[in-house]
């Protein structure tokens, strides 16, 4: 009888090259569209993420998956239980609050340095407004990035090891989005989205919690500011607000850590496989395509702090 964990490794995959390639395109996708937005005069989030989203994600994804039968398994495209979406409801309202203060501490040391954040998307005002941008900036995003991380990205690093592919698509996911300021947060979901979809043994696992994250951090301000407890910092209390998120954070990572160990010590109950670290060298295309990948994501960071600073103080 062959080894589980074998058999596990010797699934269809989509390839390392395959996988860096298409995050290179989606950087490739983030430029073009930004210039297509600038050239055009074009607005709108829901216009934005269509020019984006579903030719450089969606699309090309779909003709490889298409050209490729067998991937559905290394994929994890296998349906969520419907009770774990309690579970993940309560892992994406805990990671907005984590999220929050580790971002709160890593600007402050991004400021001491002298770098200045790039700011935010303007929140919705409206109940319609609050609707559509959960469409646009919280479930379609969700949805194909995704697919792209932990559908393709860490499928193709699995056969190397389960928690390295989910180090490896967490890392690359936080890239991409080319904020500095907001990379510990980005590396939060990015770990904790891989994680469900090992532990649930499905991607829409990690679409779910996204969709939910993503939401939960567009609903609260907007609550929050309907209910007018949204203010102005005291540069005066700056020091004591930042230690009382701190303290508030590590709390919340302990209840987090412990509905993550909780979901861990089911999936194993439930035969769920962790494939254990294979050292292997990279070929010389999967060596290239991942670099031109970190490389590009790089350049896209660096961009947004440039543009950042040659922003005129407010």
């Amino acid at each position: 009888m062959q080894d589980p964990v074998y058999n596990r490794i010797q699934i269809p995959r989509p390839t390392l090259t395959a996988a860096s390639a298409f995050v290179c395109l989606a950087v490739a996708g983030l430029w073009l569209s930004t210039l297509a937005e600038i050239a055009l005069g074009i607005s709108g989030m829901a216009v934005l993420n269509a020019i984006y989203y579903l030719p450089f994600l969606g699309l090309p994804l779909w003709l490889y998956a298409r050209r490729r039968p067998g991937l559905s398994e290394g994929m994890r495209l296998n349906p969520l239980p419907g009770l774990s979406v309690m579970t993940l409801a309560g892992l994406a309202l805990l990671s907005v609050y984590v999220a929050s203060g580790l971002a709160a501490a890593w600007g402050a040391g991004l400021d001491a340095l002298g770098l200045i954040s790039p700011g935010t998307s303007p929140m919705p005002q409206t109940k319609g407004e609050l609707a559509l941008s959960i469409l646009t900036m919280a479930a379609f995003p969700a949805v194909f990035e995704e697919l792209l991380f932990r559908g393709f990205v860490l499928s193709a690093w699995e056969s190397r090891g389960t928690a390295l592919a989910i180090g490896v698509s967490a890392a690359l996911f936080a890239l991409l989005h080319g904020n500095l300021y907001g990379l510990p947060a980005y590396v939060l979901v990015g770990l904790v989205a891989g994680f469900v979809s090992w532990a649930l043994d499905s991607v829409y696992a990690g679409i779910t919690y996204h969709t939910l994250y993503n939401a939960a951090c567009l609903v609260i301000p907007f609550l929050m500011a309907r209910e007018g407890q949204v203010s102005e910092p005291d540069a005066a209390l700056t020091g004591v607000r930042l230690a009382a998120a701190l303290v508030q954070t590590t709390l919340l990572e302990g209840l987090m850590a412990s509905v993550l160990y909780v979901m861990w010590h089911r999936a194993k109950a439930s035969g769920a496989l962790a494939i254990p670290r294979i050292r292997r060298p990279l070929a010389y295309g999967e060596r290239v395509t991942l670099a031109l990948a970190v490389l590009l994501m790089a350049a896209t960071t660096a961009i947004v702090q440039i543009l950042a600073a040659m922003q005129p103080p407010t």
